[in-house]
């Protein structure tokens, strides 16, 4: 009976014991469930604010990913090229690691395909906190692998309540590290249970998680060296055996393998990258090492050798050379030395301007890391003791876990992100075995013992129920306060996105969404790069740097533009960069804002890293400090921090402080607004000079910027955009030749070097506005790109020879900027004689018989040796100009040498009164240098144009006119072998030339007029009195013929001008041509002229000198020997001549030259006395002609 009793009251206890181990496991499985829940709510804390924003900037292009694939194909994406971004460059976007971008877009359609209608974005931001909740889980199965599941469960614990982790999974924070750091913790759980169990399937499972990794996020590169460390120090430390080798080679395998599927990956890194090519060495030598320990028993002397090699030999040695690569990194060859450089000294980085400016870069104060890890923390010595005291495989794991990420945690604010897990791991493991040890004190006041031993234990001094009580108590405090410290700053800081500064201030949203509406998606917008993830990705415009900074150089000239002083240096920068618009992030001076205004520096320092590839761009600008961009000591006292002109100056402080008051005497803006924050920080501080912030701010004109205009500014003024306006910049102009002649003129060329139209408004010369005349922008001073002028300046008659002189010239670019160049100053030079001709051969006179248009086609060329400036056209006398010049080649102004085609019409005289009417076509110039030439017009009707010319067209002045004025009409054609006038020894006259239909129709020659007379006093003679021949009776187009006239004698003499016109006719006058030659005797000749238009030309004075003015009027050359007493002589032969000079022509006379001769006779002459003078040539040539003495006052 007894025994039945004990048997059933032993299955009761069975029973009652099992369903308790059942309840504790269901409580037990409970707070795991709820650990893990709270760690999603508690990251779902910006709902509580209803502010669904995505946070941050990187997170942002991540959605920008997702969004296009959600839309296109696989193939699509893996050839997105993307040009709004690093415009015009742009980015292959497909180079983003796809593990995020796939994974939410895998999800998104699994829950379309369910029926679930969540949008892509809300997924995007729940998806951290649900990445959040997975990563406790897998942190509670990591501790649970190390040591049990107590050891779980506090590690989730922390885990869920540690802002290191917090901040980067909770909601809205869609990033790689979402599932980054689930993907560390999975690898490491299955790296751990590889070698606890050695089974390869979780090896391979480990692999797989690190592939995952390595495909989603950077960080994949601590995972793949902290394997190896790990496995060295199990070496070392004697804990190695076969499972190691299974698991970190499933692990380190497929990882690498999957991996390489990143399109990014490069397989030669296999064997030329100490990233990957140290992995598959390390890899070998385990191999090597891994057959030496299997043959550790049959040669131990050999293997003991080995390993006390690499304790005492290998690992000393490298120690020694760690130190070398610390302070002498170029002594490794290959860049290898700076590579690990960086990595024993991290810090080395924020030596590189672009990676300090980096907030997520800056190293890690103990402050931050307390904040972050807190509780933790505090425990973590606890959690290192009791892994040297259990010592296996992975404790080993934990301490070098710690330990590195510790180190980098260091240098790398970013990397809390790993520590959390680590500390909470660290920290869990610590404090289970601590409660694990007062756990057994408290159940061994519950056994029962004997007196005896109660009285043995009175004696010894052991813990009590208090003290127990009090860790179990201090145990839930910390845990508490680890709950209120994560609740707290879950909801008063991580509740809110960087969009919202301030977590009030929405001016972000207002800006980028005003862009999204009203700029089209090609603008290009420049900002600091920080905000390039939100531009593109919210805005929808275009930019040329963003956060993944591919291209930091072009950070760099970003920070130039924004810090150059002169705003035309920044708009040269922001051309480079195609910007249309300017963005700025005004924080007001408040710290907590991160406005542009605190980012200053790295706009001067990363530029200065990149100086010398902007030197092979050819980007240099001319106020460059010298071997860099920019002095920092220019900006701010180094010392004391104050801030110097210059930074006052920049345009960033021009753009952010736009539009915002330095006072506020009306009270307008509330206490502890923006504004008065603002007012006061900016009348309170003081600069390096000691003046105030505000008085440089107000001296900083906003409005008379040229290049920037203001385009938005958001609600509260933080986030503002300008427009930029090329025009100054595209407005240049170089001023050439500059020259000031002591006549009253000057020119010099002008070449629009921009590429806006420019309108000159004023030419100064020494300050003092001067008349000018423009080239062939005459009408309206106006040049356009690439066009080069002359300009003409009127300076009156203030300046001599070698007086100093500049040229200042104004113009308006692009109809709205306002700019000036001035010249070195220069010397006044003497005039340069000056000459022009109006190129008969290539111009005529036409009266358009259909519209009874009567115009003139010339051609006008700058023979001289200074420009002209082509003032008047004249028909007859000055007074009879044309109504409408229009030049169709060359300008107004003309340099030596060229030559300029100009369409006359209008003018006061009509060409068809009659149409074969003499007409004389003048030009003066702007200094009175005129040309005259002869004329008659030809006649146009419908399509119909006429056209005739005598050849040669080409007219020339009478030679002796020449000599004694610059004043003459240039009527006569000269001599050649086909047109020529000779004087017949019977008196009579033959000419002879030949006509030239230049018309597009046939016409009659009815008559050839002969004039007689001095040009323009001239009558024609009789037609009975002359006849011509030809052989024709039709001249058709293009046709010539030649003229032969015969003149009955009486009527000419020899030098005589005589002058013919010949008239075609087709239903009336059409055509006509008008030219003069001198008679010419047919042999060599000499003529002395005595008068030219009133002009004493040959004569003898009372005090014995004189001058005879000879031309040669036969049809060979003359020479004259000036030494010769046959040259000038009288008939007196009692006269000697002497001191014979030529001071007009040459002694060499071709026909139609004429040359002045000076003589002095040896005696005195008495007044009225006649003598005869006779002229003979070296040929025999002479002629005499008597003339009287007059008076030297004459």
């Amino acid at each position: 009976m007894s025994k039945v009793y004990r048997s059933l009251q032993n299955f009761r206890d069975r029973v009652s014991a099992s369903l308790t181990v059942k309840k504790r496991n269901i409580l037990f499985f409970l707070a795991v469930f709820l650990v893990v829940l709270i760690a999603i709510l508690i990251r779902l804390s910006p709902i509580i604010h209803d502010n669904r924003l995505i946070k941050a900037f990187d997170p942002w292009i991540q959605y920008y990913n997702a969004e296009f694939l959600s839309t296109h194909s696989i193939y699509d994406y893996f050839h997105w090229f993307d040009y709004k971004s690093w415009y015009p460059e742009g980015i292959a976007r497909y180079t983003l690691r796809p593990g995020l971008t796939f994974t939410i877009v895998g999800v998104y359609n699994i829950f379309h395909f369910l029926g679930f209608p969540i949008s892509l974005y809300d997924l995007c931001y729940f998806f951290p906190a649900i990445m959040g909740g997975l990563t406790v889980l897998a942190m509670y199965f990591l501790g649970k692998e190390v040591l049990d599941r107590r050891c779980g469960l506090f590690a989730a614990f922390f885990l869920t309540f540690s802002p290191g982790h917090m901040q980067r999974t909770v909601a809205g924070f869609f990033d790689n590290e979402t599932i980054g750091v689930f993907a560390v913790l999975m690898t490491f759980l299955f790296f751990l249970k590889a070698i606890r169990t050695g089974r390869i399937t979780y090896s391979i499972l480990g692999g797989v998680f690190s592939g995952y990794l390595g495909l989603s996020w950077g960080g994949y590169q601590y995972v793949f060296y902290i394997i190896p460390i790990v496995v060295f120090f199990l070496i070392l430390l004697n804990k190695y055996n076969a499972n190691v080798l299974i698991a970190y080679a499933g692990v380190q395998g497929t990882g690498l393998f999957i991996s390489a599927l990143f399109v990014n990956f490069k397989f030669d890194d296999l064997f030329t990258s100490i990233d990957i090519g140290g992995l598959i060495l390390f890899t070998g030598l385990l191999i090597i090492y891994h057959i030496l320990y299997t043959q550790r028993n049959e040669r131990p002397k050999l293997y003991n050798s080995i390993m006390n090699l690499i304790k005492w030999g290998v690992i000393p040695a490298a120690i020694v050379l760690a130190v070398i690569i610390y302070t002498v990194p170029d002594i490794i060859p290959f860049g290898f030395g700076t590579k690990f450089q960086s990595i024993l000294n991290p810090l080395i980085r924020n030596q590189v301007a672009f990676v300090a400016s980096v907030a997520e870069h800056t190293p890690s104060t103990w402050s931050s890391i307390y904040y972050n890890i807190l509780i933790p923390l505090m425990i973590l010595p606890l959690g290192i003791y009791f892994c040297f005291k259990r010592y296996i495989a992975a404790d080993i794991f934990m301490i070098v876990f710690l330990i590195t990420i510790f180190y980098f945690t260091g240098s790398m604010v970013r990397i809390i992100l790993l520590f959390a897990p680590a500390a909470a791991l660290l920290g869990a493991y610590g404090l289970v075995n601590i409660l694990k040890i007062f756990g057994s004190f408290y159940k061994e006041q519950k056994v029962e013992i004997r007196r005896r031993r109660k009285k043995l234990l009175r004696r010894r001094k052991t813990i009590g129920k208090g003290e127990i009580y009090a860790v179990y108590f201090l145990v839930g405090f910390l845990c508490i306060s680890q709950v209120v410290h994560a609740t707290d700053l879950a909801t008063s800081q991580l509740s809110y996105s960087q969009l919202v500064p301030g977590g009030v201030l929405h001016d972000w949203e207002d800006s980028l969404t005003w862009m999204r509406t009203n700029l089209p998606g090609e603008t290009v917008v420049v900002s600091w790069w920080d905000y390039g993830y939100w531009l593109t990705p919210i805005g929808n415009v275009t930019t040329v740097n963003d956060n993944s900074n591919i291209r930091v150089w072009k950070d760099g000239m970003t920070g130039i533009a924004l810090m150059q002083t002169d705003e035309i240096y920044s708009a040269q920068m922001l051309k480079e960069l195609h910007a249309e618009y300017v963005l700025v992030y005004f924080g007001y001076f408040y710290d907590g804002l991160g406005g542009d205004e605190g980012k200053w520096q790295w706009m001067v320092r990363i530029p200065n890293n990149h100086y010398e590839t902007y030197i092979k761009k050819g980007l240099v600008q001319d106020n460059w400090a010298e071997n860099s961009v920019f002095l920092e000591s220019d900006y701010v006292n180094q010392t004391d921090g104050k801030y110097k002109d210059k930074w006052f100056q920049s345009t960033l402080v021009r753009l952010l402080t736009w539009g915002v008051p330095t006072s506020d005497p009306s009270d307008t803006y509330p206490e502890g607004s923006l504004i008065q924050h603002y007012i006061s920080t900016i009348s309170n501080n003081r600069d390096n000079d000691g003046d105030t912030w505000k008085s440089e701010i107000e001296k900083i004109n906003h409005q008379a910027s040229q290049i920037f205009s203001v385009e938005h500014f958001s609600s509260n003024g933080l986030v503002k955009l300008f427009k930029v306006d090329y025009t100054p910049l595209e407005s240049k102009f170089r001023i050439d030749e500059p020259k000031i002649f002591d006549t009253g003129y000057g020119t010099f060329k002008l070449e629009n070097i921009g590429s806006e139209e420019l309108e000159i408004t004023n030419v100064s010369v020494n300050g003092v506005p001067k008349n000018f005349t423009m080239g062939s922008s005459i009408n309206d001073n106006i040049i356009s790109e690439d066009e080069e002028d002359i300009v003409w300046i009127d300076t009156g008659s203030g300046f001599e020879v070698d007086d100093t002189v500049n040229i200042t010239v104004t113009a308006i670019g692009g109809g709205t900027y306002t700019f000036s160049n001035s010249t070195s100053n220069f010397f006044v030079r003497e005039a340069e004689e000056g000459a022009v001709r109006i190129n008969r051969e290539n111009s005529q006179l036409i009266y358009d018989q259909t519209t009874d248009q009567s115009e003139a086609y010339i051609e006008v060329e700058n023979i001289g040796d200074s420009p002209v400036v082509l003032d008047d056209f004249y028909v007859n006398s000055i007074g009879n100009t044309f109504s409408t010049v229009e030049f169709l080649s060359g300008s107004s102004i003309l340099e030596p040498g060229q030559s300029a085609r100009v369409k006359l019409s209008d003018p006061s005289i009509s060409f068809s009164d009659p149409v074969e009417g003499i007409r004389e076509l003048g030009i003066i110039t702007r200094n009175g240098i005129k040309d005259e030439t002869i004329f008659t017009a030809n006649r146009i009707i419908e399509d119909e144009e006429y056209g005739l010319i005598i050849s040669p067209q080409s007219r020339y002045s009478a030679p002796e006119l020449l000599s004694q004025t610059n004043l003459s009409t240039r009527i006569f054609i000269n001599s050649t072998e086909s047109a020529s006038a000779y004087l017949n020894n019977d008196g009579t006259v033959s000419i002879t030339f030949e006509l030239k239909n230049t018309g597009n129709r046939g016409f009659y020659l009815s008559s050839i007029d002969i004039f007689e007379g001095n040009f323009p006093d001239i009558d024609t003679i009789p037609e009975s009195d002359y006849n011509f021949t030809h052989d024709f009776d039709y001249i058709l187009p293009n046709e010539q013929v030649g003229i032969v006239i015969n003149i009955s004698s009486g009527y000419f003499g020899l030098n005589d001008e005589i002058g013919v016109r010949p008239i075609g006719v087709y239903e009336g006058t059409v055509a006509s041509d008008i030219g003069f030659f001198h008679l010419m005797n047919k042999t060599a000749d000499l003529s002395i002229l005595d008068e030219i238009n009133g002009y004493d030309t040959t004569y003898i004075n009372n005090n014995s000198l004189g001058q005879v003015l000879i031309k040669n009027v036969g049809n060979g050359t003359l020479n004259l020997n000036l030494t010769s007493q046959d040259l000038i002589s009288f008939d007196n032969e009692s006269l000697g001549v002497e001191n014979i000079s030529l001071t007009y022509g040459t002694s060499t006379l071709g026909p139609q030259d004429v040359a002045i001769l000076s003589f002095a006779v040896n005696q005195t002459l008495i007044i009225g006395t006649e003598l005869e003078i006779i002229v003979k040539t070296e040929e025999g040539i002479f002629d005499s002609y008597i003339l009287s003495v007059i008076s030297d006052e004459t």
